[in-house]
């Protein structure tokens, strides 16, 4: 418990209790959905089994990559609100200079901080862009589903296919994440 209140605290010096919350969930909810894809079952025809477990992950993985949609909006609302869209893809306009200075660390053999326009804000960009891509493609995918498009199958294909991003996203995120807070631990607070 205690583990928790710290990764809790070192939360808030980077993100306000709104998206600490909405993060939290959200990253929960993907690794719930990475789990039950692995006992979903939709045939290339489309159809859902009639009854079983993998009706029910099935229905499940569906109910919540639309909770995703819903959070993954407010959260990229939030964050594009309150930092702006510089903030996260700075690269976009040609502002490398934070991204290079935090090469610099890196090659140095030491971790830069959070900052803005840097290289920890354009990776977290990416992550948001990442889960925008994964959740649309599933809700295109549950749409054209819906309505027996034979464009179906290849949506859904896609959907799984942008999934390997949130899954890679995931692990370098995580783990670099997982470096800032044991170094933060370290230090004096």
């Amino acid at each position: 418990m205690k583990l928790f209140k710290s990764i809790w605290q070192f939360f808030g010096i980077y993100q306000t209790p709104a998206v600490r919350l909405t993060h939290c969930i959200i990253f929960l909810l993907v690794i719930g959905q990475i789990i039950i894809s692995n006992w979903m079952s939709v045939s290339k025809s489309g159809v859902i089994p009639a009854s079983g477990l993998a009706y029910y992950f099935t229905w499940l993985h569906i109910i919540m990559g639309f909770c995703l949609l819903f959070l993954a909006t407010i959260l990229i609302f939030i964050c594009l609100s309150n930092r702006g869209f510089k903030y996260f893809y700075p690269y976009l306009w040609g502002d490398l200079t934070q991204i290079k200075n935090d090469v610099k660390s890196l090659f140095n053999l030491k971790l830069p901080d959070s900052s803005p326009k840097g290289l920890a804000t354009s990776v977290q960009g990416l992550g948001l862009g990442a889960l925008a891509l994964v959740v649309l493609s599933g809700v295109t995918w549950f749409i054209l589903w819906w309505q027996n498009s034979p464009l179906a199958p290849e949506a859904r294909n896609i959907h799984k296919t942008l999934t390997g991003l949130i899954e890679a996203y995931i692990v370098g995120h995580g783990l670099m994440g997982l470096l800032h807070f044991i170094l933060w631990k370290k230090a004096p607070h």
